[in-house]
């Protein structure tokens, strides 16, 4: 209850200074455990360390399963 107040007292994300949205077509994320699941080109891999996502100017599309299939 306390965090659905907060939510509505501070208001959308798009007016919080402690928030923002970028759009970039590369991503390095540091320091990633060891044992970590990255999917990919419909692959699973385990990663660490350094990794970098690269994303073409295409639009992203993305797959889900639809419930009760």
């Amino acid at each position: 209850a306390a965090r659905l107040l907060a939510a509505a007292l501070a208001g959308p994300l798009t007016r919080s200074p402690a928030h923002a949205a970028v759009q970039v077509g590369r991503l390095r994320l540091d320091h990633v455990a060891p044992g970590t699941l990255l999917a990919y080109d419909g692959e699973v891999t385990e990663v660490e360390g350094r990794v970098t996502l690269e994303k073409l100017p295409e639009a992203l599309i993305v797959y889900r399963p639809i419930a009760g299939y």
